[in-house]
């Protein structure tokens, strides 16, 4: 199919709204602005682009706030990606935020914890990220700094004595993606899970997925482990043909 063909088709569609959220694969990591898939996808598709994927995102995180943001918008005048992450990662919800901490923060007993924690801050409140930074900028640190530190402490403890952290964590994971599935179902959302995990790849209980695997990943992933430039012109237009079949 031409490229005009395909985007006079898509113009024909009623969606005026592209929802995704996800983790640092979603979000870009170290590209310019515009050069994020989210960025290119909404730009080939002609829809006003609300991207809510944030550094170190987990699955429980992406699941909340995509539930909470899309009880605002309407179906069907709104597409919605959500790129998967990995069950490593947990949420501390604090006022009106939620901090996502990665098994690499206490990989060994009595590491520190990145000082990245900024770039991973959501909220199921908000869409706008000026808001978002306004209200972090009126957080009681002190009480967030305790709360955190108690939190970052209690989960190193789970990762050094739980020896079932591994099956516990990936039934959060899978958990989360049936919550969200079933959630984008009800309400007749037009939908796509991309997938970078060999675990969902295959999994028959998730619908839509759209999976890269280890041969892409030799391609268009680069030093830092993430979708290079041309990787993210590879995703979005994987994506955009998903939606033009």
């Amino acid at each position: 199919m031409s490229p005009i063909v395909r985007y006079e088709s898509l113009l024909k569609m009623s969606s005026k709204n592209l929802y995704i959220n996800g983790c640092s694969y979603t979000a870009g990591h170290e590209l310019e602005e515009g050069l994020t898939w989210p960025e290119l996808l909404s730009k080939k598709m002609n829809l006003n682009l609300v991207n809510q994927a944030v550094n170190g995102n987990s699955m429980s995180s992406i699941m909340y706030n995509s539930v909470n943001h899309l009880q605002k918008f309407n179906s069907d005048d709104t597409l919605v990606v959500i790129g998967l992450t990995w069950p490593s990662r947990v949420v501390l919800q604090f006022d009106k935020f939620i901090t996502n901490i990665t098994n690499t923060d206490v990989i060994k007993k009595n590491s520190k914890v990145k000082l990245s924690t900024w770039r991973r801050i959501s909220s199921p409140y908000t869409f706008n990220q000026e808001e978002i930074d306004y209200m972090k900028s009126k957080m009681n640190i002190k009480k967030y700094n305790k709360v955190y530190n108690s939190f970052v402490d209690y989960y190193k403890n789970l990762v050094e004595y739980d020896d079932n952290i591994d099956e516990n964590q990936m039934l959060n994971l899978e958990t989360n993606i049936l919550l969200l599935q079933s959630f984008l179902k009800e309400n007749n959302y037009d939908y796509k899970f991309i997938s970078w995990a060999p675990s969902i790849h295959n999994n028959p209980k998730f619908e839509n997925v759209i999976s890269f695997d280890k041969s892409w990943k030799n391609k268009f992933v680069d030093y830092t482990s993430h979708p290079t430039k041309e990787g993210c012109e590879n995703i979005s237009e994987v994506i955009y043909d998903s939606f033009n079949r």
